[in-house]
C-alpha cells in the first residue's frame, strides 16, 4: 500500500528549518498591521484584524527561546479550532509534499519540549515537525497557571 502525502509548510526559526501540516494553516498574511496589546506577555505583545476577527500574534522564536532577529511580515494564521493565534516566525519559505512515512519520529525529551512531534528530510536539510496540538496546550495550561496570562519566560527579541 502506497503511503498517503500531505503538504507542509516549511518555515525558518533562527537557523533551524520548521514544518506545520498545512490542514493546520488557516492563511499566511502578508505583512498584517500589527496592534500592540498592553500589559500582554512579550511574546504576546500584539494581535491582527483577522477578516473582522482579534487574532493574537504569537513570537514563536521567542517563545521557543531563540535568539532575537528579523522576523518575516507574514504571519501564520492557524486554522481552527486555534483560528485565535497566528505565529510570527524568522521566514515564511514554501510548501512541500510529504509522505507519511517519511516523517520520524522524536527521539529525545528535549525534542518533545520544544514542541516538535518528528522530523523529516526536505533535499538534505531536517525539518522539525511542529506539534501544533502541543503548541496549543502549553499555551492554554501557560496562561491558566497566571489567571489568563501566558507566564512563559520569552527571549529577548
Amino acid at each position: 500500500m502506497q503511503a498517503s502525502a500531505q503538504q507542509i509548510l516549511i518555515f525558518g526559526l533562527g537557523e533551524e528549518w520548521y514544518g506545520l501540516e498545512i490542514d493546520e494553516v488557516q492563511e499566511v498574511v502578508a505583512a498584517p498591521r500589527l496592534h500592540p496589546v498592553p500589559r500582554a506577555p512579550c511574546c504576546l505583545s500584539h494581535a491582527i484584524n483577522f477578516h473582522g476577527r482579534v487574532v493574537a500574534v504569537l513570537d514563536l522564536p521567542a517563545w521557543l527561546g531563540f535568539e532575537g532577529g528579523k522576523r518575516d511580515p507574514r504571519v501564520i494564521v492557524l486554522s481552527a479550532p486555534s483560528a485565535g493565534l497566528a505565529l510570527a516566525v524568522d521566514q515564511v519559505r514554501r510548501i512541500v509534499p510529504l509522505k507519511d512515512d517519511a516523517v520520524m519520529p522524536c527521539e529525545s525529551e528535549e525534542d518533545a519540549r520544544a514542541f516538535i512531534r518528528g522530523v523529516f528530510d526536505h533535499q538534505g536539510r531536517m525539518i522539525n515537525l511542529l506539534d501544533a496540538d502541543r503548541l496549543l496546550a502549553s499555551l492554554r495550561q501557560d496562561a491558566n497557571l497566571r489567571g489568563g496570562t501566558p507566564a512563559h519566560e520569552c527571549s529577548d527579541s
